[in-house]
């Protein structure tokens, strides 16, 4: 039986740096998991106790913005 405090934890991917989110659940009994990157397939998180995760996402980041090189400049 599950109750009903839900958390949002974030995890980053040793092998590629990769982020990914994923909810914790607490239970009253124990639960063993794992969640693999779904990029380079190197362990992101392992876990064993009266919880579980579910929900994996990645997370979703813009790239940095870069101006133009040199477009605006005036000598």
């Amino acid at each position: 039986m599950a109750n009903s405090i839900w958390t949002i934890e974030e995890f980053t991917c040793a092998g590629c740096g990769m982020n990914y989110t994923a909810t914790r659940e607490e239970h009253s009994e124990a639960h063993t998991g794992s969640f693999k990157c779904s990029i380079c397939s190197g362990m992101v998180h392992a876990w064993s106790g009266k919880h579980h995760f579910f929900g994996w996402q990645a997370v979703k980041t813009r790239p940095p913005v870069f101006g133009r090189r040199w477009a605006d400049v005036e000598w």
